[in-house]
């Protein structure tokens, strides 16, 4: 496995080969120095996953595919290491991929092992054949989540948004409402992940606070949570969400191009669900 394949590139060769955009992210932490950190989006249909999964999986990750496992949840299993490990290679070039291991933690939360991996941490998320992955340092927390846009789920995701977090986005994104609740909901998740405690607490404790449009798309704060900053994106039916801790605590740089190409290579994978 290598450790990107352009978007464009893979979009050309056709929807039996993945696509993959990876992108580093660097982080200025006043208080710790420089760090790293690295994204990753990932699309590929199941038949691949399985063609391939020997450059990529570890032995304790091919374990987990039991012939009982339905093939949904065995997608989402392979395409969500591949996401990883495609963001583990972007930011660890040197390392196999192979004798890396993402393990389920006692709260089903991903835990990263291996060789060269001390102090990492990895939050992933996957819709149907596409995932996202963050690898970063634990000494800045991040979580990441992503989630099919869907008309139908509005009244579900009105009942587990507030008024003032609906009117706030609202007012700063004029888009769908199926696109701003889903958005809201991939942030709340998001931070959910960062914080470690998933969706186990009152989704009001993850209320969105304030939001603001920046040169990396939709930003927002969090109510309850002054020290995290999320950021949001969405391209036709997908929408993504990163949260990690704000400034001062955190800056974080972003190349506006790339990160354009990573929104661009959300939206091609949307495009391939379409065909």
């Amino acid at each position: 496995m290598t450790g990107e394949e352009s978007a464009e590139s893979a979009a050309g060769a056709g929807t039996d080969r993945p696509l993959v955009r990876s992108l580093r992210l660097g982080l200025d932490a006043p208080r710790i120095g420089p760090l790293q950190a690295a994204l990753a989006l990932a699309s590929a249909p199941l038949g691949w996953l399985n063609a391939h999964r020997a450059g990529f999986l570890h032995g304790d990750e091919e374990a987990l595919l039991t012939d009982r496992l339905h093939p949904r949840r065995r997608h989402g299993l392979l395409i969500g290491r591949y996401a990883a490990k495609c963001a583990l290679a972007a930011l660890r070039p040197d390392l196999d991929p192979r004798t890396l291991a993402i393990r389920p933690g006692v709260l089903e939360q991903p835990v990263l092992s291996g060789e060269g991996t001390a102090n990492l941490g990895v939050s992933l998320s996957h819709a149907g054949p596409v995932a996202v992955a963050v690898v970063f340092p634990e000494a800045c927390p991040m979580g990441i989540d992503l989630e099919r846009i869907r008309p139908a789920n509005i009244a579900l995701l009105t009942r587990q948004t507030t008024a003032v977090e609906r009117r706030n986005l609202a007012a700063c994104l004029a888009v769908p409402e199926a696109e701003r609740l889903t958005r809201l909901w991939c942030l709340k998740e998001a931070l959910s992940k960062a914080l470690r405690c998933g969706l186990t607490v009152p989704l009001d404790l993850l209320a969105v606070g304030r939001v603001e449009a920046g040169p990396t798309g939709l930003g927002v704060t969090f109510a309850h949570f002054a020290q995290y900053r999320g950021l949001s994106l969405a391209a036709g039916d997908l929408a993504a969400a990163l949260v990690l801790p704000r400034p001062p605590a955190v800056t974080l740089a972003i190349d506006a191009a790339e990160w354009a190409a990573f929104r661009e290579a959300l939206a091609e994978a949307a495009a391939r669900e379409m065909r």
